[in-house]
């Protein structure tokens, strides 16, 4: 014992002397063993050759046969062994991004004359437990398919686009928890977690998406692990140019009809829009330097339109993006790897939310870059070091409303629906950042030996930091004003209404002194081959976070151990049937919003006034019509805003309906924040199918913990505001009574070239996504979950009810084919890609007010002392997740035909998207809210009249008490008469499109 103990402090300390860190997920291995009569022999030379990287590797193999190539460059490698006395063998192997893949040999007596024997390795997602997919650029050129990364892993099983905005759910996870990785830099946003384009799609040479089984290497994510690595030079010179070719014209319009206004679709623009890529790589010095360079430039204009006025607009993107990158050899064993990337956005008329006007549009600029240094050296045989820095840069520049206008800088919003009206959201002031960086180091060893079999050992040190810079004025003068939208064709003017309405305060008490969410790991696994029937995968994984916020206060100082192990078994013992099972702990970071969410620095407070001034702008409810001449928007504000000083302003008037100030309302629980975590279990089995193919099923079982609560009673007391008011304090923590989320899925996948000319592959999922924990909105990438905020007004069964949540998919297929077809001129590449999956599901939720009054409610909830008891309270007047999406198909169709003309090889691609332009209805939220009717209409509603079912039809509906009472339809709730239909065409799957692609490649 004391001999691992200290075997495992060398490897740590190596690591740490390294002094910055490991490119994570740049490389993969290749590894296997050499026999001979059926024993493993010792001593042969062991070499790997690929234009992937800079001369050759050579390994010898060890007491029993087995050798290891840890970091190898992606591609396709010849591998060949040799002892004198046998006779010498060849294979091919691929080796994938962030995967092992096994060439073993069996070596004979040599005869007279050599003999080699060429053969193709395993596919690598067999050769460890770990569920993976690899696809690479050749695979996505051939298919129709988006070329981004998100775009990408669409292909792989487990993953559906299901999540706010439609972001990627991979196994069940929140979206915000998947860790996205480009040549080793993590280029997640810090606060949604989605994947920054910091990248050239022409570049990417491969993305490898791991879902289940994931090695102790990685942390700091519960969802799964997206690795895309970009191309790099040779000692030949490669290029190409392309130009991609889109129209909104091309699309057809969806069968889309306003429900309330009976409008269809805003035609599409006839603009044609290029996206220009170009990439260049070769050496400088053969075998030494080689470089590699990357261009992009989009200039797009769309069509877009606002919610219900339907007023088109033009939205453009215009998109600049750059990237170099040098890989050197500076002896035979040691090397480096320099890259940066550069990713500039200019948009005009860019939205948030659903605005119903022209002066909601903003304009604004992203600029987002990354950088990295990676070295890695050989030092004994079997021991490699690797060193890396990494940092990512993004920034919001622009953008919101005139800083400290009052008229012009408030942003208006409806009471029923949200939706935004008159200025933009934010504030045009200062930029906000959002950024990294990230100092790693590895160590790896490899032990062969005749009894315990191989270990390929690897040990290594990760220090990751998050900061965020972000002065977060929620609108240009700080304020926002609440009550009814009233439509007059295009013009909207606003209801400012005395018995509903509001008036919010958005104060930022101090400028943000940047937040430092700091992840400090250190990690061991091994990969250890037993024999050829029995290998494992042992590893553990320490966290240690230590968070400060933008004020710099401590918020986290937590630690957790996550293990993982995993066990392959070979039925055959030949390495074609294997059968795998795994067990892991995955911990997540810290999250950045909730770290910052009671920091005074940066983070805007909320107070919500009572608005009891004047009716403005009074309209009939049930024709929607004005009742008097429209006041416009300009005199309504300064109305609201004569009547709002007059009764004291933000710091004498005390009619209050709630309040949050960050320190004030709610504080981090003593001790700070724990890291949420997640259990997996996993089982599999795999069949190599010949020497080109493989089908691989796999069930996976997840659970989640620890989520983000707050708990706010009458046990967590009272603070005193600046205006005297008493405000309900909250504790935020980490919880999980009464929550639930929980993933099982069924996962199959497979692949198989036919005649040299077919390629068939596919995956299918069938999965569940159970519980009572979303965890995120469309506007709000984390948010507290549970019912311990006024538990008196909230613990009913049907306020946070288990079932199926939004992003449950039930069944999900992939199944493509592609057939390449040599011509007397050129080549022909024909791919088509059939792809189905069941609709999304949403619920019927509604609010309702649990608090006691004399005549309405005489059995309501008597305030047991708090300062601003809650007014509403979700209800669901239904199973969870009892609604469900139209189920979705689509039939998809790419032809690309290329003509070599001496070194240059011209192309042109079409696809052909939905080609049957089936019309269903797929999303539920989009980037700029729901874009389905899930509204149900109660009490608190004026929409709510009761039906022939009430007691008094065409009279209000009636309160009633969730805790004794079952509510019924007609009576006590409504559902919006365009319950379950689209509000918008973004509701709908894309329609039939056209896209097109020139080029050259040399």
């Amino acid at each position: 014992m004391k001999n691992v103990l200290r075997i495992l402090m060398v490897f740590f300390a190596v690591s740490v002397v390294t002094a910055t860190g490991w490119a994570q997920s740049t490389t993969g291995a290749l590894t296997g063993t050499v026999t001979t009569e059926g024993k493993g022999l010792p001593g042969v030379t062991v070499t790997a050759d690929s234009p992937s990287q800079q001369g050759s590797k050579t390994a010898i193999t060890g007491d029993n046969g087995a050798y290891l190539f840890p970091a190898l460059a992606p591609g396709r490698y010849t591998v060949s062994f040799d002892l004198e006395g046998l006779q010498k063998v060849t294979k091919t192997a691929t080796v994938t991004l962030a995967g092992t893949v096994r060439a073993d040999a069996d070596l004979k007596v040599s005869a007279v004359a050599e003999a080699i024997t060429v053969t193709a390795a395993a596919p690598s997602v067999l050769e460890t437990s770990q569920v993976s997919t690899h696809l690479d650029a050749k695979l996505i050129e051939s298919l129709p398919v988006g070329r981004t990364i998100a775009q990408r892993i669409q292909l792989a099983p487990g993953v559906t686009n299901s999540g706010p905005n439609n972001q990627s759910i991979i196994n069940g996870a929140p979206s915000f928890s998947n860790l996205y990785l480009v040549n080793g830099v993590v280029i997640n946003d810090s606060i949604r977690g989605q994947p920054e384009n910091l990248f050239i799609e022409d570049s990417i040479q491969e993305t490898t998406l791991l879902t289940a089984g994931v090695s102790a290497e990685y942390g700091r994510f519960t969802g799964g692990v997206v690795s895309s690595i970009t191309k790099s030079g040779g000692n030949q010179f490669t290029g190409s140019l392309r130009d991609n070719l889109t129209n909104d014209h091309w699309t057809k319009l969806t069968d889309f009809r306003d429900p309330v206004t009976g409008a269809a679709q805003v035609p599409n623009g006839d603009q044609l829009n290029s996206s220009y890529e170009g990439t260049l790589g070769g050496f400088i010095l053969k075998d030494h330097l080689w470089f590699f360079g990357a261009g992009r430039s989009a200039k797009t204009s769309s069509t877009a339109s606002t919610v219900q006025t339907n007023i088109p607009f033009q939205q453009v993107s215009d998109n600049k993006r750059y990237e170099g990158k040098l890989t050197g050899q500076i002896t035979q064993k040691h090397s480096i790897v320099a890259s940066y990337l550069h990713n500039n956005t200019d948009q005009i008329n860019n939205t948030f939310g659903n605005v119903v006007d022209l002066r909601s549009l903003t304009n604004r600029s992203l600029p987002n870059w990354l950088e990295v240094g990676h070295y890695s050296g050989v030092f004994t045989q079997n021991l490699l070091l690797e060193a890396q820095y990494s940092r990512r840069y993004f920034a919001f520049v622009g953008g919101g409303g005139p800083q400290g206008d009052l008229i012009n800088g408030t942003l208006l919003r409806d009471n029923n629906t949200s939706r935004r009206l008159w200025s933009p959201t934010f504030c045009a002031c200062d930029p906000k950042t959002r950024n990294n960086k990230d100092y790693l180091g590895k160590a790896t060893y490899f032990l062969s030996t005749p009894s315990f079999g191989s270990h390929s050992i690897i040990g290594g040190y990760d220090s990751f930091h998050e900061n965020r810079h972000e002065n977060n004025f929620q609108s240009g003068s700080n304020f926002r004003l609440w009550g009814d939208f009233v439509y007059d064709g295009q013009n909207v003017y606003f209801h400012a209404d005395p018995v509903n309405g509001f008036l919010t305060s958005n104060p930022l008490a101090q400028l943000s002194q940047t937040s430092d969410i700091a992840t400090n790991s250190f990690f061991i696994n091994d990969k250890w081959d037993l024999n050829n029937r029995f290998s494992f995968n042992v590893g553990a994984r320490y966290d240690k976070h230590d968070a400060k916020d933008q004020t710099k206060n401590p918020v986290a100082n937590d630690s957790l151990i996550s293990p993982r192990v995993g066990v392959i078994y070979d039925l055959t013992g030949n390495g074609r049937t294997r059968v795998s099972a795994n067990y892991g702990r995955y911990v997540a970071a810290i999250d950045s919003g909730v770290a910052d969410s009671v920091s005074i620095a940066g983070n805007p407070g909320s107070i919500y006034f009572n608005y009891r001034g004047p009716e403005i702008n009074a309209f009939d409810r049930k024709t929607g019509k004005l009742l008097g001449p429209p006041v416009p928007t300009d005199q309504v504000i300064k109305m609201v805003f004569d009547w709002f000083n007059s009764v004291g302003g933000v710091t004498g008037y005390t009619n209050i309906d709630s309040i949050f100030i960050p320190g004030l309302t709610e504080e981090i629980i003593k001790g700070g924040l724990t890291s949420p975590s997640m259990d997996e279990f996993t089982g599999g089995i795999g069949q190599q199918l010949g020497a080109n193919g493989y089908i691989k099923g796999d069930y996976i079982h997840r659970n989640w913990h620890d989520w983000y609560t707050i708990q706010r009673d009458i046990s967590t007391g009272q603070n005193t505001a600046a205006n005297g008011s008493k405000v309900d304090l909250g504790i935020i923590q980490n919880n999980d009574s009464g929550l639930k989320r929980e993933y099982n899925g069924i996962q199959l996948q497979g692949a198989l070239r036919v005649l040299e000319r077919f390629n068939l592959g596919g995956n299918y999922t069938w999965s569940t996504l159970k519980g009572n924990v979303e965890a995120e909105t469309f506007n709000n990438a984390t948010v507290f979950v549970g019912n311990n905020e006024y538990p008196e007004y909230k613990k009913f069964a049907q306020n946070q009810p288990e079932g199926y949540l939004n992003e449950d998919i039930r069944h999900r297929a992939n199944a493509w084919v592609q057939y390449d077809l040599a011509m007397p001129y050129g080549r022909l590449n024909i791919g088509l890609l059939e792809t189905y999956h069941t609709g999304e599901p949403f619920s019927a939720v509604g609010t309702i007010d649990v608090r006691q009054n004399s005549t309405t409610l005489p059995t309501g909830v008597v305030n047991p002392g708090y300062a601003t008891a809650p007014s509403n309270v979700p209800y669901y007047f239904a199973k969870r997740g009892g609604f469900r999406l139209d189920d979705i198909t689509a039939t998809n169709l790419t032809a690309s035909y290329s003509l070599p003309i001496s070194v240059v090889n011209f192309f042109f691609r079409g696809d052909l998207l939905n080609a049957f332009n089936e019309q269903g209805v797929e999303n539920n939220a989009t980037g700029v809210g729901s874009v389905v009717e899930t509204r149900v209409y109660t009490a608190r509603n004026a929409q709510c009249i009761q039906t022939a079912a009430g007691p008094t039809p065409g009279a209000r509906c009636l309160r009633f008490n969730p805790f004794t009472e079952t509510p019924k339809l007609g009576v006590h709730y409504i559902f919006d008469p365009n319950f379950g239909k689209a509000t918008r065409s973004t509701a709908y799957q894309l329609p039939r499109t056209y896209r097109f692609t020139v080029g050259v490649r040399f």
